[in-house]
């Protein structure tokens, strides 16, 4: 028995430790909730110093289109306006962005589990925070006959120490990243978002990083502050989608379906693939939501993903997985998400 248990533990791990949509239980259950991202001026549209920044979205390039098409014109206009955006996003002399995502994910042996995340990025004239967390919210097994059982509860206790995450950076000069990860948390921690008080750090606090060394650790393609790493240049990186443009608003919405088969997300296997125990890893499918401001602004992402993985031991895994982000350009508006100095100065002992 011990044996097994051994055996699933390390499978899990194997899956969790790289993924936000883990696996689930603990003796001291988190607390989750629905996130709420109306705050602090989220989605709020774009000042006129943000707007002057940003080079706008040239309407000759857009081909438009209420449902999901292939159309080559509509997806090569999807992806003008997603490199565009993140270009804009990149070049932006401030931004401010919050983010949930949840996910459940399901190993060999009928394990089942639930993780919910939190993050928050802020870049302002050169300096970074990102605060980063997430919970093991629930668990089960599923039997033969559909329905659900307990997972036992020292295998939770394990899998709960273990796989809650907590990651925070800060930057005062975009050249030296401090980064600190495995703050305490509790089954308040979700429901505490954002207040930065949230996670707690012991001493030492974080490792001094360089601006390569952390585009290295974040995967990042063209810079760390982009909202995407996915790769374009190929010939199909876009295989389905819509694309809609609100004049009231100024706003353009799309979704698409981004290509599993080639190397679009070259980055996000290869950082999956590090670790040794997993063998085989694809993507089943990537849809994106977005939300874009005429000035060429993103206003806010959605990324839904599936993902099957093949791991050490004949393990399989899958996940399916959630993540929704809210931007602003306001630093006016900032409260919940405004860094004091106490903590920059600690993140930076």
């Amino acid at each position: 028995m011990k044996k097994s248990k051994l055996l699933i533990v390390t499978a899990i791990l194997v899956i969790v430790t790289i993924t936000f949509a883990v696996f689930a239980g603990c003796v001291k259950k988190a607390n989750p909730s629905e996130a709420n991202l109306d705050f602090d001026g989220l989605a709020s549209a774009p000042t006129q110093e943000a707007k002057a920044k940003a080079q706008p979205v040239d309407k000759s390039k857009i081909a438009l289109s209420d449902t999901m098409t292939e159309d080559q014109a509509v997806l090569d206009s999807i992806e003008y306006l997603l490199r565009l955006s993140n270009k804009n996003i990149i070049g932006s002399d401030f931004f401010a962005a919050a983010a949930f995502g949840n996910g459940k994910a399901t190993v060999s042996g009928g394990i089942v589990g639930a993780m919910e995340t939190r993050e928050v990025r802020i870049f302002d004239n050169g300096t970074y925070y990102f605060d980063s967390y997430g919970l093991i919210v629930d668990g089960y097994t599923v039997k033969s006959d559909g329905s659900q059982g307990k997972v036992d509860d020292s295998l939770l206790g394990v899998l709960a120490s273990a796989l809650n995450f907590t990651k925070r950076v800060y930057s005062p000069n975009n050249k030296d990243f401090y980064f600190s990860n495995k703050g305490e948390t509790d089954e308040d921690t979700i429901v505490k978002f954002p207040n930065q008080n949230a996670v707690i750090y012991k001493r030492p606090k974080s490792t001094k990083m360089t601006f390569d060394e952390y585009m290295k650790m974040t995967n990042s393609r063209e810079n760390y502050k982009g909202f995407t790493t996915d790769n374009y240049d190929n010939d199909k990186p876009i295989t389905a989608g819509l694309l809609k443009y609100d004049e009231s608003t100024g706003i353009y919405y799309l979704e698409c379906d981004i290509n599993t088969q080639n190397n679009t997300l070259e980055l996000s296997v290869a950082d999956m693939l590090d670790n040794g125990a997993i063998k085989e890893f694809v993507y089943a499918k990537k849809h994106l939501t977005i939300e874009i401001w005429d000035c060429g602004l993103i206003r806010t992402y959605i990324n839904s993903n599936v993902w099957n993985a093949s791991m050490i031991l004949g393990l399989k895994g899958s996940s399916d997985n959630y993540y929704e982000q809210w931007f602003t350009y306001d630093k006016s508006k900032l409260d919940k998400m405004n860094i004091s100095e106490e903590l920059k100065n600690n993140l930076m002992k």
